[in-house]
């Protein structure tokens, strides 16, 4: 049974959660204006309305405010004074929490779970915050956003005080800084995994994009937990530019945090020298960006005063991460990989893992739609680098249409390589079909939604479960027949 936030907020920005004695806080967006929905908001009863300088009201909600009695007050930015007004209408509970921060293009969901997991090994009470799951201990909260809006983060770290959490665990992501949404937290710890294209939708060039991750460093309390990976090539230059920060690599040995990594086709070890001593790290997991990702969590854990070697034990039993690289066994005897990687860096890093595991991959892959165009043909040539059987499918195509889409990923097509591209824009028979094309020893990449259980199009969300799909397919023997 998920845990639900209360209804109805002391501050917030949605009409939705407002209630007697409730604050509005009139957000100008970049499609709405808040201060369309305060006479909503009166009706509501909220009793203080909180408005951004330079926005001028309509002169009939001004008399409704009058004559209710309704106080207003002007700020510069409208979305810091939300997170400080909704922290302080609760007594600050981030404060009474230790708070672990990851950042970066790509592993944030992956090192945040790893990072939750030690925790919980460790016996302690944890929350967890990531794209996939809201997560206070064991129980699952409905919330939504990668990071969400100030009003439900710290509603979300109040019921985490009246659970006794004593960490969060969370993603933080670039649009999170950029919007305000975490604006004024203090980290214990913080991670940086890479940098890489995407959400130039949002910002106008990759630059700005940085320079949004960037300020989450000054968050961290100690600028010696905040851990920058030294082999990203951004991650290399911040370093330079920032010496306080902690770095961390499998290549570099000079790095604060080095390992070497021994890594299968079915798991990963990592190999530590601390203090003229040797840790072994064991793990499940497979490709080297998750082994930068369990590097990353286990110095996170060390730099919150856990030893090396009681962090040693605790990675064998990492499980399966929700929407990342899920691994499924299939009756014909290939297996099926659902991930969330949708943009370039994401399926050079998980399709370059899966070809060294098969003589045949499949691939069932698709773009947004509403988002970066520049991506789509960049994602089409590293499926056709990869691939040997690849299927250009939808994948929240959004208000564009999924077939202008699929050409733009095809463009990405180069011709200099032999393999087999279908086009099939209904994703349940593009799925259908990759089984169908599969043999003994096949991998199946189903790439784009992850733990996502939605289709988008147009305006409308639909339900969709990619799991449900694979059902039929799965090996009668698996763990996951009971999807």
């Amino acid at each position: 049974m998920k845990l639900e936030l209360p209804k109805i907020y002391p501050v917030t920005s949605h009409t939705d959660n407002v209630g007697a004695g409730s604050t509005f806080v009139a957000i100008p967006g970049t499609k709405e204006n808040g201060a369309a929905y305060i006479r909503l908001a009166l009706e509501k009863g909220a009793t203080t309305i909180v408005v951004q300088q330079g926005v001028v009201l309509p002169s009939d909600v001004i008399d409704d405010m009058i004559r209710s009695h309704i106080s207003c007050i002007y700020v510069e930015n409208c979305r810091k004074a939300l997170a400080e007004m909704i922290a302080q209408a609760l007594n600050h509970p981030a404060k009474k929490l230790k708070l672990i921060g990851i950042t970066g293009t790509k592993g944030k969901t992956s090192t945040s779970y790893m990072i939750y997991h030690l925790l919980k090994e460790q016996g302690k009470k944890v929350a967890l915050v990531s794209t996939a799951e809201k997560i206070i201990g064991s129980q699952l909260v409905a919330v939504n956003l990668t990071t969400p809006l100030p009003e439900h983060l710290h509603m979300f770290f109040d019921l985490c005080v009246q659970q006794e959490m004593e960490y969060v665990v969370m993603e933080v992501s670039a649009q999170s800084l950029s919007l305000y949404r975490v604006y004024g937290l203090e980290f214990d710890a913080g991670v940086f995994t890479n940098f890489s294209l995407e959400h130039l939708e949002f910002y106008k060039d990759m630059q700005e994009y940085l320079d949004a991750k960037v300020t989450f460093f000054s968050m961290v309390k100690d600028p010696a937990h905040m851990f920058i990976n030294a082999q990203d090539p951004s991650g290399a230059q911040l370093l330079y530019q920032y010496p306080l920060y902690s770095s961390f690599s499998l290549e570099n040995p000079t790095a604060t945090r080095y390992a070497l990594a021994t890594l299968s086709s079915r798991s990963i070890l990592l190999q530590l020298k601390h203090d003229e001593n040797m840790y072994a790290f064991h793990a499940n997991l497979v490709g080297k960006f998750n082994a930068y990702n369990l590097l990353s969590a286990i110095i996170v854990m060390h730099s919150l005063g856990f030893s090396f070697a009681s962090i040693e034990p605790t990675t064998a039993s990492l499980a399966q991460i929700p929407g990342r690289m899920e691994q499924y066994p299939l009756k014909n005897g290939a297996t099926c990989f659902i991930d969330y990687a949708h943009n370039p860096s994401s399926y050079e890093a998980v399709l370059s893992t899966l070809r060294q595991m098969t003589d045949h991959l499949v691939v069932v892959f698709g773009a947004g739609g509403a988002r970066d165009r520049s991506k789509r043909p960049m994602m089409g040539a590293i499926v056709e680098k990869y691939s040997d059987i690849a299927i250009v499918t939808s994948d929240n195509p959004r208000d564009e249409s999924a077939a202008a889409i699929a050409d733009d990923i095809v463009a990405g097509f180069t011709g200099m390589r032999e393999f087999e591209h279908i086009r099939e824009l209904n994703r349940t028979k593009a799925i259908e079909l990759a089984y169908q094309l599969s043999r003994q020893g096949s991998v199946i990449a189903v790439l784009g939604k992850g733990r996502d259980e939605y289709q988008i199009v147009g305006h409308l969300t639909f339900p969709f479960k990619e799991r449900a799909i694979i059902r039929p397919f799965l090996r009668e023997d698996s763990l996951y027949k009971s999807l």
